[in-house]
């Protein structure tokens, strides 16, 4: 049981990096982005060797705890790794319009 676990966690940490490498690419950041693939690619092969490990073993229950990770992180990634600093700026009580104008002149100065 703990493998599945594994794979679920591995699974579900490497959509939320994939995720962040699209968003991070977009958004013209280098040195997370580099930092980033660093991760990805010591989570994928973690991911890959467990839950390749089990299926060679012939144990197909892996596969519905590796697409479910898969399921999951994309989840986590769209629904709150994506507001982060809208979140962060909420908290501290900055006015939501003074924060979009100045994440607007932020982006028009990055093009």
């Amino acid at each position: 049981m703990k493998y599945y676990l594994l794979v679920l966690v591995f699974q579900i940490m490497f959509n939320i990096f994939k995720v962040l490498e699209i968003k991070y690419t977009y958004e013209n950041k280098l040195s997370l982005l580099l930092y980033n693939s660093i991760y990805i690619n010591l989570i994928s092969l973690a991911s890959v060797y467990w839950s390749l490990d089990l299926l060679f073993e012939g144990d197909w229950w892996v596969i519905p705890f590796y697409v479910g990770g898969s399921v999951i992180g994309k989840w986590i990634a769209m629904r709150h790794v994506e507001n982060i600093r809208y979140k962060i700026f909420k908290l501290f009580g900055k006015k939501i319009s003074k924060l979009q104008n100045k994440l607007s002149k932020q982006d028009e100065d990055n093009y």
